[in-house]
C-alpha cells in the first residue's frame, strides 16, 4: 500500500523531534494533529461511499440476475455469484484498505495526543539540565 507507506514517512517526520527545533514541534503540534485527524475522517468517508457503492451494485446485479435467470436458483447462489464477480472483489479490496489505514490513523491520533506530554517532559528536563 503506497499511500500506507507515505503516511508512515509523514508521521515519523511529525513525531521526531530533537532539543533544536523541539519548540517549533511543539507550536505545530495543533496544526499537526489537525492534518491528521483530517485524513482519519477522509478515509473514513471513503469507506462508507465504498460500501454505499457496494450496496448499490450488490442490490443492481441482484435484481438482474434474479429477472434473468429461472426462478429455481437460490438467492444465497445468487449472492455468491455476485460476491464473485470483479467489481465487488475490488471494491471490497478498497474496503479493507480503508479499515487498514483508518486502523492505523487512530492510532496515529492516540500517539498524537501523549506527544504533548512527552514534549513537556523533554523541555522540562532541557530547563533542568541548564541550569
Amino acid at each position: 500500500m503506497e499511500l500506507l507507506n507515505k503516511y508512515l514517512q509523514e508521521i515519523n517526520e511529525d513525531v521526531k523531534y530533537d532539543q533544536i527545533n523541539i519548540l517549533e514541534k511543539q507550536l505545530m503540534l495543533p496544526a499537526t494533529k489537525h492534518k491528521w485527524i483530517a485524513r482519519l475522517i477522509q478515509h473514513k468517508l471513503n469507506k462508507n461511499n465504498l460500501e454505499d457503492k457496494k450496496k448499490k451494485l450488490y442490490e443492481e446485479a441482484f435484481e438482474s440476475i434474479k429477472n434473468n435467470v429461472p426462478s429455481g436458483i437460490p438467492a444465497a447462489s445468487l449472492k455468491k455469484k455476485i460476491d464473485s464477480t470483479e467489481v465487488i472483489q475490488k471494491i471490497d479490496k478498497e474496503i479493507q484498505d480503508c479499515e487498514l489505514i483508518i486502523q492505523y490513523l487512530e492510532k496515529v491520533e492516540k500517539i498524537l495526543s501523549s506527544i504533548t506530554y512527552d514534549i513537556a517532559n523533554a523541555t522540562k528536563l532541557m530547563v533542568l539540565e541548564t541550569t
